[in-house]
């Protein structure tokens, strides 16, 4: 599953918030917990410093109970004198130290064991009035909320400038680059951001110029060699066109005729790169037509047989002449590694594909012609105009070459 792309700004502020939210939560916790224990600690040390007291003073005589004033201790000599459910809660093996007794409804009791002449002496203090209750705490745990909510807003509060100033520059950028719009700092409006924005605007600006010049420059030099080659080119064509009217048709003519052929298609083919994309739309058969009628003289043998099937009312999502020049070239490359069997090109609704029985893509590959420029052109062609095309060996042997939109 995909997750939703999110803004940088939502993100910083989305990871605060949060941050500071358990960081308040744990705080909070710490809070009660030690103001917990604080109270334990002050009650023990009160206890432990009137049993230090009362130890040293009061002489040893078991059974005794008597109250201590103050805090409202109770001292008692043994456990005799003890109320049955206390005495019951205190180990006869406790020595000297400091211990809590949880009396449930009676209360919650801090005891002091001390020794003196081998009789036990217990100091005992009932907490419970002197302990917050639990709407205390809840109006303790209720106020840190409250102070602590008030402080997220302030924090949220200069967060979120801090965020929209650090941010902005990135959202305005990814907003002129979907845009195409220029990338210069003073244009983008950054203002007073972070430096680094400004220096990744400038050098985002400045590798656009530099692709955006090498571009120009291919364009140019595209334009300018296929102007530069048409008219020897169609001298050429003139040439071989009078040639054949005079019924001279040689093995060295036919050659001429291809390699005139593939420098027709090559010229218009590189013509075309540089200009940009025409939408116009052409029929995808007849231009399949075309390019089997214009390639069969390559034909090796009567033992190839060239057809074409699917659609007659299909049409590609390019002007006519690129067309010619795509399909044209993937039937000439179909034709020139067939010895034998078919060459058939296929038309659907979104592609049409050239299936051959020959030699293979694999094979061809180490061949240094057919499937070098000629490929590469309609690849790039292709790419030019919005479409895809995938090139592959058949199972059953042979090449087959898909072009889809």
């Amino acid at each position: 599953m995909n997750r939703r792309p999110t803004k940088v700004n939502d993100l910083v502020l989305r990871n605060f918030i949060t941050s500071i939210g358990m960081c308040f939560a744990i705080t909070v916790f710490m809070a009660v917990m030690f103001g917990f224990d604080l109270e334990d600690q002050i009650f023990e040390n009160q206890v432990s410093t009137m049993a230090d007291q009362l130890s040293e003073s009061v002489q040893p005589e078991s059974g005794t109970r008597q109250t201590v004033s103050g805090l409202e201790m109770e001292y008692f000599q043994g456990t005799k004198a003890m109320p049955e459910w206390l005495a019951s809660q205190i180990k006869p093996d406790w020595k000297a130290g400091e211990y809590e007794v949880f009396g449930g409804e009676r209360g919650h009791y801090h005891l002091a064991v001390r020794e003196n002449d081998g009789v036990k002496q217990y100091l005992i203090f009932n907490a419970r009035s002197y302990v917050r209750s639990t709407s205390q705490v809840w109006g303790f745990v209720i106020l840190i909320a409250f102070l602590g909510g008030l402080m997220l807003l302030v924090s949220i509060f200069f967060m979120r400038r801090m965020t929209r100033k650090l941010t902005m520059p990135i959202e305005k950028m990814a907003a002129a680059v979907t845009s195409h719009s220029s990338l210069e700092p003073a244009t983008l409006g950054l203002g007073n951001g972070p430096v680094e924005i400004d220096i990744l605007a400038k050098a985002i600006a400045d590798k656009d110029r530099h692709i955006e010049d090498l571009m120009q420059r291919e364009r140019q030099f595209n334009r300018d060699v296929s102007h530069e080659l048409r008219t020897p080119l169609a001298v050429a064509v003139g040439a071989a066109e009078i040639i054949e009217k005079d019924g001279y048709k040689s093995s060295a003519f036919t050659r001429l005729e291809s390699a005139l052929g593939n420098m027709r298609l090559l010229t218009e083919g590189i013509l075309w790169l540089a200009r940009e994309p025409d939408r116009t739309s052409c029929n995808a058969w007849k231009a399949g037509e075309y390019a089997i009628e214009a390639n069969k003289h390559l034909l090796r043998s009567d033992k190839v047989e060239t057809s074409i099937f699917g659609n007659r009312d299909i049409d590609m999502p390019v002007p006519e002449a690129v067309a010619q020049v795509i399909v044209g070239n993937l039937i000439r490359n179909a034709i020139s590694y067939t010895s034998e069997g078919t060459v058939s090109l296929s038309i659907s609704e979104r592609s049409l594909s050239v299936k051959d029985t020959g030699i293979g893509f694999d094979e061809s590959q180490n061949d240094n012609s057919g499937f070098g420029i000629g490929l590469s052109l309609v690849k790039r062609l292709s790419s030019h105009f919005g479409m895809k095309i995938a090139v592959a060996a058949r199972e059953e042997g042979g090449t087959m070459a898909t072009v889809s939109w």
